[in-house]
């Protein structure tokens, strides 16, 4: 008989040592947003959407060309439109290459709104090397995931030019 309470005791030990442990992680990992008395002073909102009065002046541009025809929306981050495949080992590593990322504009149909086109705004920081190779592997990575991708210069935005750009890039290639 003593061995048999001492089993159960045994096994309740061990239930509530389980559950104790689970309910600390889960604690723990729904605390990581702001934690008891965290300083939170040096965060504000930002005046504007738009980083730059390029992009907001394309953006204009782009609602009066081609507003009606679909939702086009500013600084869509790269992990919204591309995603990594649930087969590939070390998704999280692959995933964080494009969390940080994040397009100047993206057009959707508005029936689903499915993105059909980013845009990328190329002011004079894209002939830094480092843009150049950030610029190279969104490319890359658009193409694979079959999402056309279109570079305009901030120095000239002639509605005409833009029109032809966007309406080449929306139209399906053939394949002959």
């Amino acid at each position: 008989m003593n061995t048999f309470v001492t089993t159960i005791e045994i096994w309740v030990i061990v239930f509530f040592a389980f559950f104790g442990v689970i309910g600390l992680i889960k604690y723990k990992l729904g605390s990581r947003d702001k934690e008891e008395g965290e300083e939170l002073s040096m965060y504000e909102r930002k005046p504007y959407l738009m980083d730059t009065n390029s992009e907001f002046a394309l953006y204009k541009i782009l609602v009066e060309l081609f507003g009606e025809q679909y939702f086009i929306f500013p600084q869509i981050n790269y992990s919204h439109l591309i995603k990594v495949k649930a087969e590939v080992a070390n998704e999280r590593m692959y995933r964080s290459r494009i969390d940080r990322k994040s397009a100047d504009f993206v057009f959707c149909d508005k029936e689903h709104v499915v993105p059909k086109l980013i845009i990328e705004l190329d002011g004079y920081v894209h002939a830094y090397p480092s843009k150049q190779r950030r610029d190279a592997f969104i490319n890359e990575i658009t193409k694979v995931a079959d999402l056309p991708i279109l570079h305009l210069p901030t120095t000239h935005f002639d509605k005409e030019v833009i029109r032809a750009a966007i309406a080449e890039k929306l139209t399906p290639q053939s394949t002959l």
